[in-house]
């Protein structure tokens, strides 16, 4: 009787260990470093409030932990086309890291219950905040502005993940926090580029045209101001010939008068010494030119006179 006893008590304390054991080995469950952990009692279906980190820890026989990665996740959005502002289609490729503040971690589970539907949240957001972003751009600024258009995705995508700066535990967000932005590949529509080609080659043959024109101005005005200078010098070596052949000619009529006067001053001096008529003059003179000139020959016509000498 007394061993059946001990055998009873002997087999309960087992039993006992044995099930302390099996209901310890229930109760203890670890988190890795780069973990978060939000226990949950499945039979009585409590969450608890705080997220633990890495390590060992105890809790209700059962309970498992929601986990969510306490580290940096890089999320490579598909490379897809979104619209610009003037309704152009761009190839883009993004990528974004983000994190799950330790603080948030209940409202993620609460909202989309575990890690992988709050990653397909989280991706969507940052997909829609890229075309957002994209839609207030024309196409030409992701060309000249791709750091700019990288900062507006960011702002976007944090306002995506976090909500609104004035809310409180990200709500509005997605309970996610953003950590970069990485814009690595643009690629426009290659109609706009060939466009684009077609508009640079078009302005180069424009300058060339003015440059040309230009070229071609300068050369007529030298040329014109060569001539004007030209003209300028035949006009003052004409004004010059024109003075020197009228002062010759001022001078040559001077001349002339002088003798003629002087010539008519002897005349009348003579007629009025000799007391000659006008033909006696004029026998006078024909006189002097037959004195003058050693061989004269006269044709002339009856009744033409050839002499005045009645008249002296």
């Amino acid at each position: 009787m007394m061993n059946t006893k001990l055998i009873i008590i002997a087999s309960t304390a087992a039993f006992s260990v044995i099930l302390a054991i099996v209901l310890l080995s229930f109760s203890l469950k670890k988190l890795t470093s780069t973990e978060y952990g939000l226990e949950y009692d499945k039979i009585a279906k409590i969450l608890d409030d705080a997220a633990k980190s890495g390590g060992l820890h105890t809790g209700p026989p059962g309970f498992e932990f929601i986990k969510f990665p306490s580290t940096f996740i890089l999320e490579v959005l598909p490379g897809g086309n979104c619209v610009s502002q003037d309704g152009l289609r761009v190839q883009f490729q993004v990528s974004f890291q983000y994190q799950m503040p330790r603080e948030w971690l209940k409202f993620a589970v609460v909202r989309y219950r575990n890690f992988e539907k709050w990653q397909q949240v989280v991706a969507g957001a940052g997909h829609s905040a890229v075309q957002h972003s994209c839609a207030q751009f024309t196409i030409s600024n992701f060309q000249n502005k791709r750091g700019i258009i990288q900062a507006t995705m960011e702002d976007n995508i944090r306002l995506k993940l976090e909500g609104p700066p004035e809310s409180l535990n990200g709500e509005g967000g997605v309970y996610a926090r953003a950590i970069s932005v990485q814009l690595q590949n643009v690629q426009v529509p290659s109609e706009y580029t060939g466009a684009i080609s077609e508009k640079q080659s078009a302005e180069e043959d424009i300058t060339l045209a003015i440059n040309q024109r230009t070229q071609e101005l300068t050369k007529a005005n030298t040329e014109f101001l060569t001539a004007k200078e030209d003209a300028r010098k035949i006009m003052d070596t004409a004004r010059n010939e024109a003075s020197v052949l009228l002062t010759e000619a001022s001078l040559k009529a001077e001349e002339t008068t002088f003798i003629f006067e002087r010539e008519s001053e002897i005349i009348v001096r003579v007629k009025n010494a000799l007391n000659l008529t006008s033909l006696g003059v004029l026998a006078y003179m024909s006189n002097k030119l037959y004195e003058t000139t050693p061989t004269l020959r006269v044709s002339m016509r009856e009744p033409a006179r050839s002499s005045n000498s009645d008249e002296l």
